[in-house]
């Protein structure tokens, strides 16, 4: 956030996918501003809503129950539009293109996406990436920055750290908790399965890929 110099006192924010809303929280103690989180599973603003409230910064907060691949706003609604995590969704071209009219003429846009970190990475870091066809370079994913008319201010990868701590842990501790509860559904189990692999393919080949963080601006 502090990439960001000219954002203004009080900037108006769109969390777009704000998921449980960690960084919605952030954002909220950060901007001196608001935030508007939009995420469509309504489960999902409750815990964003609950987290600012004991944050004591839900009056800066407004939650939308809606689909991020048809946002309803009025053009150049917001100083930042910030998408941590759920680009994918829309596709790294395609979000950030629809992104684009909702900022402010010199407002920003703060996405992460996944990346290659080397050239060749091992066959099953690819296999378990090939749902995820968009996966890039860095280069790559500034080359399309600058073609959708973007300035680049700047950008860096998530340390495995951000992995770990924030995701691969609590997964970890959620499977062992469940594994018992669901043992003998298979379908349970299957799902268990696929989230110890996604665990398994990380520590072994973990410094093949990651998460990139670009702040960009609507210039």
């Amino acid at each position: 956030f502090r990439l960001m110099s000219h954002v203004g006192e009080a900037p108006r924010i769109l969390d777009v996918g704000c998921g449980p809303g960690m960084q919605t929280i952030e954002l909220l103690r950060l901007c001196g501003g608001t935030v508007v989180a939009l995420d469509l599973l309504p489960e999902m603003l409750a815990r964003v809503q609950a987290a600012a409230e004991a944050a004591g910064v839900a009056d800066s907060l407004s939650v939308i129950e809606q689909d991020m691949a048809a946002l309803d706003f009025p053009p150049g609604s917001f100083d930042v539009v910030w998408c941590e995590g759920a680009i994918y969704l829309l596709g790294f071209e395609a979000g950030l293109r629809k992104l684009r009219p909702l900022v402010k003429p010199g407002g920003y846009v703060a996405v992460s996406e996944a990346v290659w970190l080397k050239p060749d990475a091992p066959d099953e870091a690819v296999e378990f990436w090939r749902e995820y066809p968009e996966i890039d370079t860095v280069e790559a994913k500034l080359a399309v920055i600058e073609r959708v008319g973007y300035e680049l201010v700047d950008h860096f990868v998530f340390p495995p750290s951000a992995w770990t701590e924030h995701y691969y842990d609590p997964m970890e501790r959620r499977i062992a908790e469940k594994a018992p509860v669901w043992q003998g559904n298979i379908e349970a189990e299957a799902v268990l399965d696929a989230a110890r692999h996604e665990i398994d393919v990380f520590r072994r080949y973990g410094d093949c890929y990651g998460y990139a963080f670009f702040v960009i601006r609507n210039a």
